[in-house]
């Protein structure tokens, strides 16, 4: 089974995950880690753990928020076997395509003939187009309109 894992630092995770139930329904196959968050966690013991407890079948996308930062660094360690992927730079609209994804993939027949990497790596192109300067996009449009007017 694939398994999607929000992992950030403080309670990103558990916002953005609030926030994606909002837009997309609460019931979403979605996992939340919010790390540093007690002063006793251990973010290397969270990554261990939750690896260990992967089925030997499962695939795990971990969705965090900053590359190079600690927790992504902890389950990098974990992505030699192949099982588990990690995707940085977290928002909202990459959010959104993996879970569509995921989702879709289970309801589809094919679902075997999806990679993974394939899957992620569309999610990430996707999310990007949702970076957006608006104030360009506007003044780019008015000034298409004004040479349209000529």
């Amino acid at each position: 089974m694939r398994r999607l894992l929000v992992a950030t630092h403080g309670r990103f995770a558990e916002g953005i995950g609030e926030t994606l139930g909002l837009i997309l329904g609460a019931s979403q196959p979605l996992e939340i880690l919010n790390a540093y968050t007690t002063p006793d966690f251990d973010m290397a013991k969270a990554a261990k753990d939750y690896v260990s407890g992967l089925g030997e079948e499962d695939e795990l996308i971990v969705a965090a928020d900053v590359f190079g930062g600690s927790v992504a660094n902890a389950f990098t360690e974990y992505t030699a076997d192949g099982r588990v992927h990690v995707v940085t730079g977290l928002n909202l609209p990459l959010l959104i395509v993996l879970v569509s994804m995921l989702g879709s993939e289970f309801s589809s027949e094919t679902s075997s003939e999806i990679f993974l990497e394939e899957m992620i790596q569309n999610a990430i192109e996707e999310a990007k187009e949702g970076i957006v300067y608006v104030n360009k996009v506007i003044e780019e449009t008015m000034q298409e309109e004004e040479e349209d007017d000529f």
